[in-house]
Parts: C-alpha cells; structure tokens; sequence
C-alpha cells in the first residue's frame, strides 16, 4: 500500500511536465548547494595543543644526567645493585 502510494505521487511529477520541471528544480538545487564543514576549538583544546607543541619540542635527552652517569662510569663509583637489575628485568620480561 505505501509503495502504491509512493508511486502515485512519482507519477505525479513525472506525469505533467510542470511538476516534472519543478521536481527537476528542486533536486538540481538540492545538489547545487554547497556546505562548509567548519572546526571549532575550545579554549581547553587550544591550551593543550600548545603545551603539546612545547612538550615536542623539548629534547628528549637529559644531558646533565647522561654526563654525570659518564663521570660516575669512568670514576667506578657508579654501582647499581644486582637485586634492582634482577628485578627490572623480571618486570619487563614477565
């Protein structure tokens, strides 16, 4: 019954050439008109885009604590204790 219906008024505008016209009309400007999608940032977003960018620029190298490290490798008093080691390695492997 709705398919009936929903072909009955199809023959509506392809019956008469008026109604065809304007049927033609309306689907041309329907795909005629054109949209913008458009990108709205919060102050929240803004703020964390900035840190973000700050944080990528900042060198992931300390070089401060990779100098005392050599100091203390070459001197020998650089000890790390075996049952740290141990443990370290069991946490990343298990």
């Amino acid at each position: 019954m709705i398919v009936n219906n929903l072909n009955s008024m199809a023959g509506v505008y392809t019956s008469n050439s008026l109604g065809a016209t304007r049927y033609a009309n309306h689907v041309g400007n329907a795909r005629n008109v054109q949209k913008r999608d458009e990108l709205s940032l919060s102050s929240e977003a803004q703020s964390f885009s900035e840190i973000l960018k700050k944080l990528r620029a900042e060198s992931d190298v300390r070089q401060e604590k990779i100098t005392d490290l050599e100091q203390k490798i070459s001197a020998g008093t650089y000890h790390v204790p075996a049952g740290e080691i141990a443990m370290s390695l069991l946490m990343t492997r298990f």
